[in-house]
């Protein structure tokens, strides 16, 4: 019973509380619809023009009162087709002035990087420009003695064609470099001095000599040669005789 006259002297205060709250309330809420009207009055927002065709962005944009300006160079896009707009700025919903500028860029469709001129390098040079151009080294073929050094013979897609960014390039390569050839004389019945000179003046590589008894031929002479010949021949083989004792 004691607490009925403290209930009396607060209830009237609660009740101010709370008007005083739905007030400052009530005000705040007027005031931010008021500074968004404000700040909106006399402006239009952005429309969407990404994906139209430039006669449709046009007529939106000038139907609010916004002038429309192309960039010329284009962008690269995966989602829009050529010739459609892929870009613009300000973006859709923003509010501007009326007679405001819409910059827009048309698709160029998807990014293409030409494959660079790599033959004729090393196949770690060729690597290091793909790799920089923004693709990637795919599989590598060898072929032997096929040019003058350890270089790139061809790719696959071609040097100079268009591809996607990242798409997989294959080297055909020359993983030996290609070597003159003769065709191995006979050198049977020569004189082991006389062979020397052959090989001196052509720089040919002399190796083994085995000298082998031979009743009734002279000493020196040549009974066997290894390559044999009429085979195929380079400076990088090695001759071996066998000669008469």
């Amino acid at each position: 019973m004691a607490d009925a006259p403290l209930r009396a002297r607060f209830t009237p205060m609660i009740g101010r509380l709370i008007l005083v709250g739905v007030f400052f309330l009530a005000a705040g809420a007027t005031g931010w619809f008021s500074l968004v009207y404000t700040v909106h009055l006399g402006t239009v927002s952005i429309p969407e023009l990404r994906g139209l065709q430039d006669q449709d962005a046009e007529r939106q944009a000038h139907d609010l009162g916004l002038i429309v300006e192309y960039d010329e160079t284009g962008v690269f896009s995966g989602t829009v087709a050529p010739g459609l707009i892929a870009f613009q700025n300000p973006l859709p919903g923003f509010h501007v002035k009326t007679g405001s500028v819409v910059r827009i860029s048309r698709s160029l469709g998807d990014e293409q990087i030409q494959v660079p001129a790599i033959r004729g390098e090393s196949p770690q040079a060729a690597i290091r420009a793909l790799e920089a151009a923004g693709l990637k080294p795919g599989r590598r073929a060898e072929v032997f003695g096929q040019g003058g050094a350890d270089s790139v013979l061809e790719t696959t897609p071609a040097i100079d064609t268009t591809v996607l960014p990242d798409a997989d390039i294959d080297l055909l390569t020359n993983r030996r470099p290609a070597q003159p050839l003769w065709v191995m004389p006979s050198l049977l019945t020569r004189q082991l001095t006389q062979v020397q000179r052959f090989c001196d003046q052509r720089r040919f590589r002399l190796g083994r000599v085995h000298e082998v008894d031979y009743p009734g031929i002279a000493p020196g002479m040549v009974l066997r040669q290894y390559p044999p010949a009429g085979s195929p021949f380079s400076r990088s083989d090695i001759i071996t005789l066998w000669i008469s004792r």
